[in-house]
C-alpha cells in the first residue's frame, strides 16, 4: 500500500478484526490472541512499534559516543550520546545497504561506522561521506533514521511510530516522582535475561494482579504489602487498619518530600502507573527482612522507608524503586508464545560491591519471584493452547488492573 511503513500502523487482518469483535468483555482473552502468528504480527505493528516503549537507562549511554542497541520485532535499534550530550535514538542500518551498524548491545565510538562498506556517520546521524558526486544524492538526504526518544528521569522511552501518541502526561508523571531517586546517576548491580514460555500479554498480565502471590510467591509475600492490600479489599472490616498504614507513611513521605501514595494499584494514566505505596511496617525496603539490600540510599533519597515508587508502562515495563535499589523489567516479545523478560537490580552510582551491597543479599527477593512467575507464566501458556482452554471469568476485585490492561489493549487493536 502507498505510503505506509511498518510503523504507520496499517489496517488490522480481518482475521483478528473479528476476533477483537468476539471478545467478550470481562475475562481473558481467546487462545489465538496468545498463540496465533497473524495477532503476533498486529501486537508489533499497532502496539509494539508504535507505543511508547522502554529500551535502557541514560546512565548506560553516559558519555559522548556511549551507544547501546536493541532488536524488537524485525526493529533494529541504536540509542547514542552525541558530543552535546544529547541521547538520540536511530534505526541501526545503514543508509547504503543497510547493513547493521553496531553489532554489540553496548559500546563508545567517536562515529558510528557501517562494518560494509565504512559509510560513516556522526554521533547526531548525519553523514560524514561527501555522497553527491559518486552516488547521485546529497548526504544531508542520507543521514540515519531517527527514531523517537524521550528521557523519563533517567528511563529511556522510544517510539517507532511515524507519528508517536502523546506521552506527556507520562512524562510529566514520572519525572516528578521518580526526580529523588536520581536515577541517571545510578547503575546496573545485576542484569538477567529470562527467556519465558509464554506470550508478552500473559507475562503483563500475570504482573498486573497479585491474586496468585499467596500460594505462589512465599518469598515477594514477606516483603510487599500487596497481599494485605488486597485482603482489605475482600474484607471491608479490614480497610480501616490499612487506611491507617497508608495515612502514617503518606504522613512520613510529605516529611522528606515526597509525593504522596495510596493502598491500590490502580494506574495513574490509561497506559501507565506511577504512585508511591508503603512497604510493610516494620520493613525500610522491599527485602525478605525488612532490612537494606544495600546500605547506601539511592540519589537525593535522604532517609530508610520512604516506600516503593511503582512504575509500570505498557506495554513492555516495571520498576519497584526502593529508597536503596531498585528492580525492573524491560519486555522483547520474540513470538506468539515467547517473551524475553530483562531483569535489571540497580543501585546508587557510587555504591561498592562487597562493601555497600551484595548480589546473594540483591538478587533473591526478586530473581526468586520472577522465576516463580515464569513458570506460571509457562503453565499458562501450555493450558490456552490446549483444546480445553475456554476463557474464564476475571475476579471484579482482584484482577481489576487485568481486565483493564486487556481492554486497553483491544483498544489499541483497533485503534
Amino acid at each position: 500500500m502507498d505510503g505506509v511503513t511498518p510503523f504507520s500502523r496499517p489496517a488490522l487482518p480481518a482475521e483478528v478484526a473479528q476476533l477483537v469483535a468476539r471478545h467478550r468483555d470481562g475475562g481473558p482473552l481467546a487462545r489465538p490472541f496468545y498463540a496465533d502468528s497473524t495477532v503476533f504480527q498486529a501486537d508489533l505493528q499497532r502496539i509494539l512499534y508504535r507505543h511508547w516503549i522502554f529500551v535502557g537507562y541514560s546512565f548506560e549511554v553516559a558519555k559522548p559516543g556511549d551507544f547501546l542497541t536493541w532488536k524488537i520485532g524485525d526493529a533494529q535499534v541504536l540509542v547514542v550520546r552525541g558530543r552535546d550530550g544529547v541521547i538520540r535514538a536511530f534505526h541501526n542500518v545503514c543508509r547504503h545497504r543497510g547493513s547493521i551498524l553496531c553489532r554489540e548491545e553496548h559500546g563508545n565510538g567517536h562515529r558510528v561506522v557501517c562494518p560494509y562498506h565504512r559509510w560513516t556517520y556522526e554521533l547526531d546521524g548525519a553523514l560524514v561521506l561527501d555522497s553527491k558526486k559518486e552516488f547521485g544524492v546529497d548526504r544531508s538526504e542520507l543521514g540515519l533514521k531517527p527514531i523517537a526518544l524521550e528521557d523519563a528521569a533517567g528511563l529511556l522511552f522510544i517510539s517507532l511510530a511515524d507519528d508517536p501518541p502523546d506521552f506527556s502526561e507520562a512524562l510529566t508523571t514520572i519525572r516528578r516522582k521518580m526526580a529523588p531517586h536520581a536515577i541517571p546517576r545510578a547503575k546496573i548491580a545485576h542484569k538477567v535475561d529470562y527467556v519465558v514460555e509464554a506470550n508478552w500479554k500473559i507475562v503483563f498480565e500475570n504482573n498486573r494482579e497479585c491474586y496468585h502471590c499467596p500460594s505462589n510467591h512465599k518469598e515477594y509475600n514477606t516483603a510487599a504489602y500487596d497481599v494485605q492490600r488486597d485482603m482489605a479489599m475482600l474484607d471491608p472490616t479490614q480497610q480501616p487498619a490499612m487506611d491507617a498504614i497508608v495515612s502514617r507513611a503518606n504522613a512520613r513521605f510529605r516529611s522528606l518530600g515526597l509525593d504522596e501514595g495510596d493502598a491500590t494499584s490502580t494506574m495513574t494514566g490509561s497506559a501507565f502507573r506511577c504512585h508511591r505505596t508503603p512497604c510493610i511496617e516494620g520493613s525500610v525496603t522491599q527485602s525478605m527482612d525488612g532490612k537494606p539490600l544495600s546500605q547506601r540510599l539511592m540519589g537525593d533519597i535522604k532517609e530508610w522507608d520512604s516506600g516503593t515508587l511503582r512504575t509500570t508502562l505498557f506495554p513492555n515495563f516495571w520498576q519497584h524503586t526502593n529508597c536503596d535499589y531498585a528492580a525492573a523489567a524491560r519486555l522483547t516479545p520474540l513470538g506468539p508464545d515467547r517473551t524475553l523478560v530483562r531483569g535489571y537490580w540497580l543501585v546508587d552510582g557510587d555504591a561498592v560491591e562487597g562493601k555497600d551491597y551484595t548480589l546473594d543479599r540483591l538478587l533473591p527477593i526478586w530473581d526468586v519471584t520472577n522465576l516463580q512467575d515464569w513458570r506460571i507464566c509457562a503453565d499458562q501458556q501450555a493450558g490456552i493452547t490446549s483444546p480445553g482452554y475456554e476463557p474464564g471469568p476475571y475476579s471484579l476485585i482482584r484482577e481489576r488492573n487485568v481486565a483493564h490492561f486487556i481492554d486497553w489493549y483491544l483498544g489499541e487493536l483497533r485503534g
